[in-house]
Parts: C-alpha cells; structure tokens; sequence
C-alpha cells in the first residue's frame, strides 16, 4: 500500500541507532515538537543514519539539524527506485525545514520542434501544461518565454547553430552571425537541414521530454530478493503520461489506485527518475489493470541504437 508520512513503518526516538534498518528506504527526522526536520533516502538507512552522525560532528548547518534530532520515521521500499521517487514527492509536499527548497511553478514553457518548408527543425514555445497527454516530445522547462528564447540563443551561439533557419531570425539570405563566423551557414546553403537538425537534436537531448511510449497508465515493478522484517518484497509503481501517481504493495491496490486516482501532476525530478529506471531496464513494466507485462519500447530503442 502507499504509506501516508504519518504513519511509518517504522520509528525509532533517541539514539536507538542499531534498531535503524539496513535496507532501502526514506527516513524523516522529526524534532522534539514533532516538526519535520530532514527527508532522506538510502538504500541502507542504519549506514545513512550513521553519515549524518559522523557529519553532525563538524561545525555547521549538519550539526544544527543533528543536534535538533528526537526521532526518526523510515518508510521502507522494496528498492532504491522506489526510495528515490518517496523522498522526491515528499519533500515537495512536506516541505521539510532542512531540505533545500523546491519552487513550484504555476506556468511553465517548453519547446515544441516542427519542421519549415525547407525540412530545417524550428524550436516553437508552447504552454506546458502539468496533465494529459504527452503524444510528442519537447524540450526542455522554463519559467517564461524570454528565458526559452534566451536559452536558445545561447545553444545557437555557443554550436554555431543558425538562428534564421530556426526561425528566430527575421530576413533572407545568411544571417549576421554567419557573417562574422558564429554560424555554420544553414542560411547559406552551406549546411544541409538534416545536419543542422542532427546538430540541433543533439544539443537539445539533455533537455529532452519524451512522448509517453505507452498506450495507457503504467506499473513499475521492483523486487527485492531478500527483504527484511517488515520490508515489501515487491513494490508497483503507478505512473500515468510519466507522472508518478503512487507506490504500492500489491496488484490490487495499484488497480484500486487507478480507479480512484486523479490525475497526478508532472514532475520533471520524477520523470528524470522513472525514464532512467525504464530506460536502464531497472525495473519490470506491467499493465495496470491485467497485471500483464508489458515491452519496454525504450530499452529496445535503446539497445538497437547500440
């Protein structure tokens, strides 16, 4: 089942260290009013607790948290995916004191790619909107149009790359970053669309947000070969248009979750993190509501490109 913060799986006040569990999972500090503190993970909390100890030793802003410590809650996953996508949504929404914080924004932007009559990819801004569906890949998250706009700007100056092909140029014939040599003459004739646009690509890759593969909502499955008292051995994920919609110990409540669920909102940390572990083949992919697996379209991409 999705374990809710205020109810751990396991507690431990003072420093009851040896009772910490050696196993992956997300802990909380909580202070002596019961205030969050600190959310972490590990795939060992007992050795990550033991970290925090050595480093509260040192003068500092370690020292304030530890000196602050009361009790610890840990909420124990069957794995280090699981651990990862718990404390990403948990410090968002819990807000913890000594957690660096996270700004949400209300808007975002995102570059949409689309190819002119000449067969050259221009970078068009468009709304990001938080749900729904993801049918075609985007680059990139922005808090408004100028910084978009400026960031393409700086990718076209620092790779040569050619803003009036890009359409973000007004004019015919080769632009004036040609002319004083910052352009690899697109606008000239002298670089072909397909190699501009391969260029382009590249650049953008790190930034890319790729359209869902799937035909619907997701399980991702992580097992643990030998788990501890009271850890899952098996955990499924419920992922939806690379939203993460919630972590479970069974079939059956992932399916009841994706019944009752609305719809969970993007969060590109969480979607950093479930497109590595699919596209690592980290973890099994199943169908929801048959609980039948289902191909990973990225690793077979992944392999064949290899």
């Amino acid at each position: 089942m999705a374990h809710p913060p205020d109810s751990p799986l396991f507690s431990c006040a003072g420093a009851v260290t040896e009772a910490l569990p050696r196993c992956s999972g997300v802990y909380r500090f909580y202070g002596e009013a019961d205030n969050l503190l600190y959310v972490g993970k590990s795939v060992d909390i007992h050795s990550r607790f033991m970290q925090h100890l050595n480093e509260g030793r040192k003068p500092g802003r370690h020292q304030r948290l530890m000196s602050q410590v009361h009790r610890v809650d840990c909420q124990l996953t069957a794995g280090e995916i699981g651990a990862l996508l718990v404390e990403n949504a948990a410090i968002k929404a819990e807000v913890p004191l000594f957690n660096r914080r996270q700004r949400r924004l209300r808007k975002l932007w995102t570059i949409l790619l689309t190819p002119s009559a000449s067969g050259f990819l221009q970078p068009t801004p468009i709304d990001f909107a938080p749900t729904g569906s993801r049918d075609a890949d985007s680059f990139g998250l922005y808090a408004n149009k100028y910084q978009l706009t400026q960031s393409l700007q700086n990718l076209a100056r620092d790779h040569a790359l050619c803003l009036r092909v890009m359409g973000l140029d007004r004019g015919t014939g080769p632009c004036f970053q040609h002319q004083l040599g910052h352009c690899d003459g697109a606008c000239a004739g002298e670089e072909s669309a397909e190699s501009h646009n391969t260029r382009l690509l590249e650049h953008l890759a790190r930034q890319r947000i790729v359209a869902w593969p799937f035909s619907g909502p997701l399980l991702l499955v992580e097992h643990t070969i030998h788990p501890i008292e009271r850890q899952p051995a098996t955990q499924f994920h419920l992922v939806d248009q690379w939203a993460w919609c919630g972590c479970f110990d069974s079939l059956n409540e992932a399916n009841a979750a994706l019944q009752s669920t609305t719809s969970a909102l993007f969060d590109r940390d969480a979607y950093r993190l479930i497109y590595s572990a699919i596209f690592k083949g980290r973890v099994a992919l199943r169908d929801p509501v048959s609980g039948e697996p289902v191909i990973n379209p990225i690793l077979r991409s992944a392999l064949a490109a290899s």
